[in-house]
């Protein structure tokens, strides 16, 4: 009897394996669509799957769309693991589909790659709401750009002057204030098709049409309580709205208008002023004065990033990533011990997102490292910074 379950257990285990490696081969079939009202045809243009295992790229496979757009990459595996997706490059621009990834029993995945005629024209690149934050620190000023392009046509701008001897074309222009440094891209663009200009930095990345945020961050140094921040506009805005943090710092500009005072629920002061349908080429001049000559500006920025991420949750760790948080030893700072909370309370905020942990631990979870966090924002540091 015992032989026999045992020759049993063998003969289901290998029927077992045999059903997991036959698996069924999948299909990722998709349409090529033109959003160009009256655009060019999406017929015979070659599109590529991208293959990928374990998050690690494991090859990739062309094929080319019939008359009306469609394709179909067939012999595909559907084993866990396994993501694609779609790419084609149109009009010397890069189109990208979704990731795509087979669930348990599924043989086909569709999608629908929306692609755009291309112009060399930028008049319907305009700026919707651009902000700008100022954070004042000793000897130091640290600036946050939050700016939300629009692009109103239906046509993806490729630029038309030639940024750099690979042929790279200019996208988006960004002006900065003399002597500004540690420039940081935070949200919107990447490092490799980022170069420096006369006055600023350029992007070659195609602008798409519809809306996109970009967020990226530099620092000022200055000598004495007053400083002159100059800003060029390059594009339409709608929208200019600028805070300044300082209760004592007093802000002024012949081009915009001041509003009242924001105070947060810590106490802290922001200057606030706002501007309305400002033109291409027109320079924003805002004078600072009263600017601290001892405060401690880490001290000031963890206390923003602190109320953002208590007061909102998850969806501001790209915040912390831009600082470059690190684990810190029984050694470390004040400000070191501050920033590891942070990073982890994002973190948990990024595991339930993601689905990584339930609810009910994730809230007793939160509640302890919001203790945590709170406890470290209310200490005093010594004279060494230490804490």
């Amino acid at each position: 009897m015992i032989k026999r379950i045992a020759l049993v257990v063998v003969i289901l285990s290998l029927s077992l394996a045999a059903s997991a490696s036959a698996a069924e081969p999948g299909s990722v079939e998709g349409l090529l669509v033109n959003g160009t009202e009256g655009g060019s045809s999406v017929a015979d243009l070659d599109v590529t799957l991208k293959i990928h295992l374990n998050g690690a790229e494991a090859g990739s496979t062309t094929t080319k769309t019939d008359a009306e757009g469609y394709f179909i990459f067939d012999g595909l595996s559907t084993e866990p693991g396994y993501r694609y997706y779609v790419t084609l490059a149109f009009q010397e621009a890069d189109y990208y589909s979704n990731w795509l990834s087979f669930d348990e029993g599924e043989t086909t995945k569709s999608t629908v790659v929306v692609v755009y005629d291309s112009t060399t024209s930028d008049e319907a690149i305009k700026i919707t709401t651009d902000h700008t934050a100022i954070f004042a620190g000793e000897g130091s000023l640290l600036v946050d750009e939050w700016v939300e392009f629009n692009n109103e046509a239906d046509l993806t701008y490729i630029g038309s002057r030639v940024a750099n001897t690979e042929g790279d074309k200019e996208t988006l222009r960004f002006s900065l204030p003399e002597g500004a440094t540690e420039l940081q891209p935070i949200s919107g663009l990447m490092e490799g098709y980022l170069y420096s200009s006369e006055d600023g930095f350029i992007d070659t990345m195609p602008v798409l049409p519809g809306a996109k945020l970009i967020i990226y961050s530099y620092e000022i140094d200055y000598s004495s309580g007053t400083y002159e921040f100059s800003k060029r506009v390059n594009y339409p805005t709608a929208s200019f709205i600028l805070i300044v943090q300082g209760e004592g710092t007093k802000v002024t500009s012949d081009r915009l208008t001041v509003g009242e005072s924001v105070v947060d629920a810590e106490g802290i002061w922001f200057n606030y002023l706002s501007g309305q349908e400002l033109a291409s080429g027109d320079v924003l001049t805002i004078h600072l004065s009263g600017l601290p000559g001892t405060d401690n500006q880490n001290t000031v920025i963890w206390v923003i990033l602190a109320l953002v991420v208590l007061g909102a949750g998850f969806g501001f760790s790209y915040l912390l990533r831009k600082k470059r948080l690190q684990p810190v030893s029984p050694e470390d700072s004040l400000d070191q011990r501050r920033q590891r909370s942070l990073a982890e309370l994002a973190q948990l905020d990024d595991d339930f997102a993601a689905g990584k942990i339930q609810e009910e631990s994730y809230r007793k979870l939160r509640e302890v490292k919001k203790s945590q966090l709170a406890e470290l924002m209310q200490r005093p540091k010594d004279k060494s910074g230490s804490g």
